[in-house]
């Protein structure tokens, strides 16, 4: 037998099918939303598009590269130009070049050396005697600003055992509120209170521990090899007597016993000045006219120099040398001799000419002060000093440039006589 076919009636057209009707189109439109949700999960395979695209224009928005760029070269060009200057020590922490010699090593280290200390006020000289002395056969330096990372590679600069007196951060404190009624920077620092730039050895600073923080600074800037080693620092004319005893505090062994001194090294001071009427223009010339350094600060602040130097000298050991800038810069050669014969190296005339000619590297011009005196005198094509400002200095500074420090030789009234 067979099965009988089944069959299923279609229902007759009624009312009902327009419901079944918006059913149907209900179920199409629920299909579209569930195939459009699976386009959304199947982007990763690429199958659909539509709403891929749009999340795609979003994506596709182009990165501000050419502004970027722009501004990380500019950012780049400031870092180079900066480290064209200052070298590596701009971005590492000075610390870390430290040396790490103990007390007793550095005695061991320092006991055959020659240490010279040169200051003077600044734009003074200091910087070409430095240099000429530096370039000795048997003299090291701390080198260029490069290597060193400050300017002109002062030894103050380096160190964080005693004030730098704000020397270097000019710029920054002149942004600082009321900073022009505070005596500190290039060009008036020695107008402060006299216990905070005249420096002695009665500073509770000179111990073993700082003369060590100091040594292992400026250790890893000197050639060790060297006999005699040099630092430059312009307000050591203000505290020669403090890096005396400073230099000198471990003559012995911490243990009391004086037996044990050695005098090691052996510490000598030269210093440098200028006539101050050139000292102060060359000042100006440096930081600008309209600074807050003006020719009374800066003549106030030379003589104050002078007097703490004056003060001192006397009690410096080993006959330190007073230069002037206009003596050394006519005839460097026989004043260069002097210095080193004064130092204990080779002085001859061979070993001069060496340094002049080959190993300096820069020119020593005879007149310093041609350009100053000329615009002083009004002899200059432009840019002249005026008569009122020009009498109103000499009557106020001269005696105390002529009388008071007799010992250099200086006259304001006379110096366009030369």
């Amino acid at each position: 037998r067979t099965m009988p076919e089944l069959r299923l009636r279609r229902p007759a057209a009624s009312n009902n099918e327009e419901p079944n009707k918006k059913d149907d189109e209900s179920t199409a439109s629920q299909q579209e939303e569930n195939d459009g949700g699976a386009a959304a999960q199947s982007q990763d395979d690429g199958t659909t598009i539509g709403v891929r695209r749009k999340k795609s224009n979003l994506r596709s928005k182009k990165f501000p590269i050419l502004p970027c760029g722009a501004f990380l070269g500019v950012i780049g060009f400031i870092l180079s130009l900066y480290y064209r200057r200052y070298g590596i020590q701009m971005f590492v922490d000075r610390s870390f070049f430290d040396l790490a010699h103990s007390a007793d090593e550095w005695r061991d280290i320092m006991a055959d050396k020659t240490v010279v200390l040169l200051g003077g006020p600044h734009r003074a000289g200091t910087t070409i005697l430095w240099k000429t002395i530096a370039a000795h056969p048997d003299v090291s330096g701390f080198g260029t600003s490069q290597e060193t990372g400050v300017d002109e590679s002062e030894g103050i600069l380096l160190q964080d055992v005693y004030s730098r007196h704000g020397i270097g951060m000019e710029d920054i404190m002149s942004k600082v509120k009321h900073y022009e009624n505070q005596m500190l920077g290039v060009g008036r620092y020695a107008l402060q209170t006299e216990e905070k730039v005249h420096l002695t050895e009665s500073d509770p600073r000179i111990t073993r521990d700082n003369l060590v923080k100091i040594l292992n600074r400026f250790g890893q800037y000197w050639n060790m090899s060297q006999p005699v080693l040099i630092e430059k620092s312009p307000p050591t004319m203000t505290m020669s007597r403090f890096l005396q005893a400073m230099y000198h505090v471990n003559d012995n062994d911490g243990s009391g016993d004086d037996t044990k001194k050695t005098e090691s090294p052996k510490v000598k001071f030269v210093f440098i000045t200028r006539h101050p009427i050139a000292n102060m223009m060359a000042h100006e010339n440096m930081v600008g006219k309209h600074s807050h350094l003006t020719y009374e600060v800066l003549m106030r602040n030379y003589i104050q120099m002078h007097q703490y130097l004056l003060d001192d000298v006397k009690d410096l050991d080993n006959d330190p040398l007073i230069l002037r800038l206009e003596d050394f810069a006519a005839d460097p050669a026989s004043h260069l001799a002097k210095i080193y014969s004064w130092i204990g190296i080779d002085a001859d005339d061979a070993t001069v000419r060496e340094v002049l000619d080959e190993r300096l590297g820069t020119k020593i011009w005879p007149d310093p002060n041609k350009r100053y005196r000329d615009r002083w005198c009004g002899k200059a094509e432009k840019d002249n000093m005026s008569v009122h400002k020009r009498n109103g200095i000499v009557a106020k500074f001269q005696t105390a440039i002529k009388d008071d420090l007799a010992r250099f030789h200086y006259d304001l009234e006379s110096w366009c006589d030369y």
